[in-house]
């Protein structure tokens, strides 16, 4: 919000992030998005609320946030040499007004080895990110490329929140933009 020059003041819900029984990581994610900006709207009412969730998919599995060290190597080595999903769910929601979208990432990763994993583990970068990982960070090192939104496996599709903020007409409200 600050690179857009968006005002806004950080809020954390408390919203239980376990997924449902045979729930696809897509729906997860709008449904967690929504959940956080409910919670976040009652506490504010009338202004508008930006909520987002993200999460990490191989082959349909979600992976979470790493408990420890450990599973966050577990997780890199799941997921390297290989491509994965990162579906961000992102709701703006303004007492009962909703408008929610999921934006979803393909990533691929080089070969990591279990020495490198077990290093980056160490470093602390991935033990709260989904996926045991954050892109814009060390973990840059073991990408190969993304097909689809950068923004969006960063945990916050920004192409598509300017659509839909446009659409909504608050980039005027927000920004001054005609």
């Amino acid at each position: 919000m600050e690179a857009l020059r968006i005002p806004f003041e950080v809020w954390i819900p408390e919203v239980d992030e376990t997924p449902l029984e045979g729930e696809e990581p897509g729906a997860m994610v709008a449904r967690l998005a929504r959940a956080k900006a409910e919670s976040a709207a009652r506490a504010h009412p009338d202004r508008w609320v930006i909520a987002s969730d993200t999460t990490v998919a191989v082959d349909h599995h979600v992976l979470g946030k790493p408990v420890d060290a450990a599973d966050a190597a577990r997780m890199l080595m799941l997921i390297q040499g290989r491509s994965h999903q990162v579906h961000t769910g992102l709701c703006l929601r303004r007492n009962d007004e909703a408008h929610t979208l999921v934006d979803t990432a393909a990533v691929f990763l080089r070969p990591v080895t279990p020495a490198q994993a077990r290093w980056y583990a160490g470093t602390g970068e991935p033990m709260d990110k989904a996926g045991a990982y954050a892109v814009q960070g060390i973990a840059a090192l073991f990408i190969d490329r993304i097909e689809g939104s950068f923004a969006t496996v960063m945990g916050f599709p920004v192409e598509r929140f300017g659509e839909l903020a446009g659409r909504l007409g608050l980039l005027g409200t927000w920004l001054g933009m005609p």
